[in-house]
């Protein structure tokens, strides 16, 4: 068994060390979630109360209230990534261990594999990406204020007031927006390091079999780790779903007028969260075609040999041949041949896509009464 360490990769940034520096992993469970809401709360409670100083009441509910988008943004979106980290770190750990407690990784292959996870660790704590994160921030920034003016009512509509931006405005755009922004990026930035260290690790030469009981080889256990992702997708889904509902609400538009935006982010998730388990497509299409060919050269020696001790026993009648063996070899060939080259099936798909339709849900019953959409749904699938 692999000695016990810190795999977790999702940790790098200045903005997570500077949470680690309260000691943040080590502290109760109490303490983690009264430091999440402190953060949550001082990105979105300002933006609340200042909106409404400023605007007064009605043109508070007019346009802060119903800015779904912001809400979901702070209060949704954010303490999802932010306690999600966590439970990747967990999954990744247990990932790293299971290659090694399972002797896939074993002395042949150990050197190599361990350059790639320090290839890893060393490329979640670049300075280099926290520099050039921050630039990409404050350069959006610079964007957003030079096209202020020209932004649709739809985006955060009580940013301006009187044609100027608020107080609540500059609190947005100088520290709420931001520091989602950069929890944002640094999540995206771990998804793509992840999938380089998946392609990294899928030209070692793994200790797979086509004889697992998972029927993948023995890598079955990758997309539960690839499942770990859930929160993340559902909180990239849950912006869009609130951008396009803010459309709805201020511009007057309508669900229907977006499939290219709900179709592209459905690539989107495809791309980030499913298609990185096609690269060990090759690898275990190796593994299978080995063992087959394997299989298939070894058995002709037995075969020929049952087959004349079949032979002698229809002539003498003698000593019946063990047939053991060959109930063994054809379960051996039957499960090499039933080997699935492939680790996505039903359940990564099913996940992913409901990680993007789910945060829609509202949306839709904005136009369509909740109650007549299950009735559609259900009456759809029985029938």
């Amino acid at each position: 068994m692999a000695e016990t360490k810190d795999y977790a990769f999702v940790p790098g940034g200045i903005l997570w060390r500077l949470l680690d520096r309260t000691g943040y992993e080590q502290k109760s469970r109490r303490f983690k979630i009264l430091l999440a809401l402190s953060i949550i709360l001082l990105c979105w409670l300002p933006l609340a109360l200042l909106s409404f100083t400023q605007l007064g009441f009605n043109q508070f509910f007019l346009l802060f209230v119903r800015d779904v988008a912001t809400h979901v943004r702070f209060l949704l979106v954010f303490p999802i990534l932010f306690f999600s980290r966590q439970f990747v770190n967990r999954s990744f750990s247990r990932t790293i261990h299971m290659f090694y407690d399972s002797k896939i990784i074993n002395e042949t292959n150990r050197n190599e594999f361990e350059n790639k996870i320090d290839w890893l660790i060393k490329y979640r704590n670049s300075i280099i990406v926290d520099i050039l994160l921050f630039l990409l921030v404050y350069y959006t920034f610079y964007v957003r204020m030079k096209g202020l003016s020209n932004l649709p009512d739809a985006y955060a509509p009580w940013v301006l007031y009187q044609g100027r931006i608020s107080i609540a405005g500059w609190w947005y755009i100088l520290f709420s927006l931001p520091l989602l922004q950069l929890i944002l990026y640094r999540w995206l930035y771990s998804i793509v390091i992840w999938i380089i260290f998946l392609r990294k690790i899928s030209k070692i030469d793994l200790k797979l079999s086509s004889l697992h009981p998972d029927g993948m080889g023995g890598l079955g256990f990758l997309k539960y780790t690839q499942l770990s992702f859930f929160p993340v997708a559902f909180a990239f889904s849950s912006l869009v779903a609130a951008g396009t509902s803010n459309l709805i609400i201020f511009s007057n538009g309508s669900i229907k007028d977006f499939p290219v935006l709900i179709g592209a982010l459905l690539v989107f998730v495809f791309l980030l969260f499913i298609l990185p388990l096609l690269i060990f497509l090759p690898l275990l299409a190796s593994v299978k075609r080995k063992y087959f060919l394997e299989y298939s050269r070894d058995a002709w020696d037995f075969a020929r040999t049952y087959e004349k001790e079949l032979q002698d026993f229809y002539d003498t009648g003698e000593t019946r041949p063990d047939t053991s063996w060959h109930v063994d070899l054809i379960g051996s060939f039957e499960k090499t041949a039933d080997m699935r080259v492939v680790i996505i099936d039903k359940t990564i798909l099913i996940s992913f896509i409901a990680a993007v339709i789910l945060p829609f849900i509202p949306v839709i019953a904005q136009e369509i009464p909740l109650k007549d959409l299950i009735t559609t749904l259900i009456s759809k699938f029985l029938g």
